[in-house]
């Protein structure tokens, strides 16, 4: 345990001194997934008249910062960093050391995530004033969203490394990769909150892996969902986080006996 300890803890501190070099790397990052408040403005334009589906203006402000806070704070980037490593023989060298290359992108990941949140927290706040939002969230749902949030990027970091890991197989992961993500925006809650799909579509959406990327979270942090709701929502995003796993530990397992070290 020890040990393991201190290898975790080099690597993170690795991890967060190569992301404080590249703070303004992060900061285009960050600009480029600005998408949640571009749609702020639309549906607040759109709420002027009155609210539409039940929101107001100030709704989906609060709605879609919230969104853009989620959105940054579970961005994952593993799919083209495995792509290559797998496609270039890069994987080989880590292959040597004495852990799992998992670890070192998750860290990666996780050390990212340290630099970005104080940078995201200016936006945000920025949003907020434009808006003349004062929200007053409670404790109870500041202790869920975070449990949401952390299984939001455990399920979309998962779900992201087992499908780089098909690179063992084929080299058309990326083309997976847009087709997943363009599911994922259409609805994960990116564009516009779940509950304006007609209700059909709704119960659908919900036993996919989508919400829980970032509707669900959101919603914990508004307060909008009832004991019931949260129950089944944590039980659902919980079942997705263990299945891309699951996932990951197998393509793991039989890719390295694919594994060719083309370009090596």
């Amino acid at each position: 345990m020890y040990w393991t300890f201190r290898k975790t803890k080099a690597l993170f501190i690795r991890a967060f001194s190569l992301m404080t070099e590249y703070r303004a790397e992060v900061i285009i990052w960050m600009l480029a997934s600005s998408l949640p408040l571009i749609m702020m403005m639309i549906w607040m334009g759109l709420a002027e008249s009155g609210p539409v589906g039940g929101y107001s203006a100030s709704d989906f402000a609060l709605y879609f910062l919230s969104v853009f806070f989620v959105r940054q704070m579970t961005t994952v980037w593993v799919l083209w960093e495995l792509e290559r490593e797998i496609r270039l023989g890069e994987m080989s060298p880590k292959l040597l050391r004495p852990f799992n290359p998992f670890w070192q992108h998750a860290l990666d990941n996780l050390a990212e995530k340290t630099v970005r949140f104080p940078i995201v927290l200016i936006p945000v706040a920025l949003g907020l004033w434009f808006t003349g939002m004062r929200p007053q969230f409670a404790l109870l749902g500041l202790v869920l969203f975070a449990i949401a949030l952390i299984l939001a990027w455990l399920l979309r970091f998962n779900r992201q490394y087992g499908f780089g890991l098909l690179a063992f197989w084929t080299d058309q992961v990326t083309g997976l990769e847009q087709v997943w993500f363009a599911l994922y925006i259409a609805f994960s809650g990116a564009i516009l909150p779940l509950d304006l799909l007609p209700e059909g579509l709704q119960r659908i959406i919900m036993f996919t892996p989508f919400p829980y990327k970032v509707d669900f979270p959101v919603q914990l942090l508004l307060g909008n969902l009832t004991g019931t709701e949260i129950l089944r929502g944590f039980a659902i995003q919980g079942f997705w986080v263990i299945a891309f796993i699951l996932l990951r530990m197998l393509l793991w397992k039989r890719g390295l006996k694919r594994y060719g070290a083309t370009g090596a």
